[in-house]
């Protein structure tokens, strides 16, 4: 019986989901898996009663049929219509539909569904009605429902049924509610600063957020011209999303490691599919192709691509990202508001990952000092992190924070990111200063009740070349292995400097590290791994009572250049107290100030400042920096002075600060009326 036919808009929606699907597969790989298929129609090397979560191995059976499919079906293929292909494939798809494997949650309503569904669509015509029906029993347990990423998966397999059942009003439901999933969201998906949430309050733009905007992208181009399409104002937000968030945490190809969750444990974290995604987002009407050109370009990897630079703070998520040409740097804390990073959820990923949010600092020059170092980490010294050191955890990591005061203020250029770290027992006060050449991380009040060890750690990476550094006056060259120097000036690895502006004692290990995939999730394989590493610390000792640190990090610096940024400093470090922490940069003109608690500040200079409530304070000096003005904090008043002052409140409360500055003789006051709601602890910049 001939099925109705169905209206314009749905074959035109049809095609274009099978034009991919329909180009030119491997011939030898489908040849190969029709030699193999048993009579049965089952694989000997799929593992059927496999009840893995991460890579459920029957799916393995899906996607066979999927290519095989895809093969039999193209029309220039030059298997199409082979018998023994067809024969195979039906015996495949019988067996499937017979003994309907299912694996909770994932895999029973997104995963297997949606490789079913497009086996089905490429097989259409020729299913009989038995296997028509228990296809679409199978495929119908993706359901328009869930929120973010998870349901864009969902509604686009529910657009696949539509097709095959001819319900143009089962397919208009579709994807009009991926449509409405772009949007502005309080609580899991696209957050008003362009971050994204999925699984609860969890950053993870390169993690499901990837998906989403991949897959967002490509369906409105699958819906562009049709009635399905989406409206103008959904493609402009999808375009602040990538544009104003994701790629602003991923330095070429490389992705902000804090912004995957649980998947910074697997192999090849990458952030080029923001390539594929500029190539959807170049075909439809943004208004910001430029944009979108020159992200393609970076993510390709261009060395005369345009520069991404600025600084930008995502308030809804805990952390601040700094771009200049030379290197990517970013503070990455967790709140009251917000999870350190993503749970085990059943899939025995992230084994390791409890100080993932600990103050991370991560910096990025060629985007391949972290590539898979992760089997081989010392978890409890990631960079930028303050720890209590112990035995390994083990268990879920997942865990909100236990302070509130936590985030940064920005004025487009420059930045300060704070926190008031609680761990069990430990507590400190951490801040980071970002600049254009350098930037100051300053920690103070590092306190721990327990008798456990306590470590900050600047960076752990992986080994390039020599260290040279310069202790107790005397510059020297280490060999590998593991060290302690007193009185370190400053220290080189890979182009880049860290200088101490007090003597201080180091830590340095710089050799071979060894791990498996598998410490860090249990699906993985078990093989060693040796990775030569460059890894740098200080100790605060055991119980530590208010200990503090402070270097600058100085990227593509010699050796040389080190020593003379030790001797000649451009930052200063003005304030380092558990309830004030400040440093200034007199050649960029900027000073920043975070104030846990009502006070004020007084330099040398003749700068003073002073605030009735806790927040974070950027002062700028009109003109200063190599950046020009650019305050992009969106809420500007402009006086008559010439000195800029952006405020945020990192508790993320609608709060009015009044902020008293003398500079140059003269006395400025203004008002700051920081906003609430979903824009809780942006920025707010006045020029006085």
């Amino acid at each position: 019986m001939s099925r109705p036919s169905l209206d314009p808009d749905v074959e035109t929606v049809k095609g274009r989901i099978l034009e991919p699907l329909l180009r030119p597969v491997e011939r030898g790989r489908v040849e190969s898996l029709v030699e193999s298929v048993q009579a049965d129609g089952s694989w000997p090397d799929v593992d059927y009663a496999d009840q893995s979560t991460v890579h459920w191995r029957p799916i393995d059976h899906l996607q066979r049929l999927l290519l095989m499919a895809r093969a039999h079906a193209s029309p220039e293929s030059a298997l199409r219509d082979d018998r023994r292909l067809r024969d195979a494939i039906f015996r495949g798809l019988d067996l499937w539909l017979t003994r309907d494997l299912r694996r909770k949650w994932w895999y029973e309503a997104i995963g297997v569904p949606g490789v079913l569904s497009q086996v089905l669509l490429l097989l259409d015509s020729e299913l009989t009605p038995a296997q028509r029906t228990k296809g679409l029993e199978i495929v119908g347990r993706a359901t328009i429902s869930a929120t973010g990423q998870n349901l864009v998966w969902m509604s686009l397999i529910v657009a696949r049924r539509g097709i095959l059942e001819r319900d143009p009003d089962l397919i208009a439901a579709a994807f009009q509610r991926i449509a409405e999933e772009i949007r502005i969201s309080p609580e899991e998906g696209i957050q008003a600063d362009f971050s994204f949430h999925q699984h609860g309050p969890c950053l993870y733009n390169h993690g499901y957020g990837a998906g989403f905007a991949t897959d967002c992208s490509s369906i409105a181009l699958l819906v562009a011209g049709t009635r399905f399409a989406f409206p103008p104002e959904k493609i402009a937000l999808l375009s602040c999303y990538v544009l104003d968030g994701s790629q602003w945490m991923a330095r070429g190809g490389t992705p902000e490691y804090g912004a995957k969750g649980r998947e910074i444990t697997r192999r090849e974290a990458s952030a080029r599919y923001l390539a594929q995604v500029c190539r959807n987002m170049l075909r439809l009407p943004t208004g910001r192709e430029p944009e979108f050109q020159a992200l393609l370009r970076r993510t390709e990897g261009d060395p005369d691509a345009p520069a991404l630079e600025g600084n930008r703070p995502f308030y809804r998520s805990g952390l601040m990202v700094h771009h200049r040409r030379a290197y990517y740097a970013s503070a990455r804390a967790y709140s009251v508001r917000n999870v350190n990073t993503d749970g085990l959820s059943g899939c025995d990923e992230g084994l390791r990952s409890h100080h993932v949010a600990d103050g991370c600092n991560t910096l990025l020059r060629t985007g391949r000092e972290y590539v898979d170092i992760f089997p081989v980490w010392d978890w409890q010294r990631i960079p930028g992190t303050t720890v209590e050191l112990g035995p390994q955890q083990s268990g879920e990591p997942r865990r909100k924070g236990g302070t509130a005061f936590v985030g940064g203020v920005s004025d487009g250029d420059y930045g300060l990111f704070a926190c008031d770290f609680a761990r069990d027992g430990l507590t400190a006060r951490k801040a980071w200063f970002f600049f254009d050449a350098e930037f100051v991380c300053i920690g103070a009040g590092i306190t721990c009740r327990s008798d456990n060890p306590v470590a900050t750690t600047l960076n752990q990476c992986l080994l390039k070349g020599a260290v040279t550094l310069c202790a107790e006056g005397k510059a020297q060259t280490p060999d590998r292995g593991d060290h302690v120097f007193e009185r370190a000036a400053w220290v080189h690895h890979d182009g880049v400097a860290y200088v101490f502006p007090v003597g201080t004692t180091v830590y340095l290990r710089n050799d071979a590290q060894r791990g498996s995939w598998k410490l860090i999730g249990l699906q993985s394989s078990d093989e060693e791994i040796a990775r030569d590493v460059f890894k740098l610390w200080v100790d605060h000792g055991r119980s530590p009572e208010g200990a503090t640190y402070a270097y600058t990090v100085a990227p593509g610096l010699t050796p040389s250049d080190a020593a003379a940024c030790a001797a000649r400093p451009g930052v200063e470090v003005l304030r380092n107290e558990p309830g004030l922490q400040a440093v200034r940069h007199a050649g960029a003109g900027v000073t920043g100030v975070a104030f846990y608690v009502p006070g004020g500040l007084e330099t040398a200079g003749g700068l003073r400042v002073a605030v009735d409530r806790a927040c974070l304070v950027l002062l700028r000096e009109q003109g200063g920096g190599t950046a020009g003005w650019n305050a992009t904090a969106r809420s500007v008043r402009r006086g008559d002075g010439a000195l800029a002052a952006s405020v945020a409140n990192p508790e993320n409360e609608a709060l009015t600060v009044r902020v008293e500055v003398e500079w140059q003789g003269r006395g400025h006051t203004a008002v700051f009326d920081l906003p609430g709601g979903p824009e809780a602890g942006r920025s707010v910049t006045q020029v006085i």
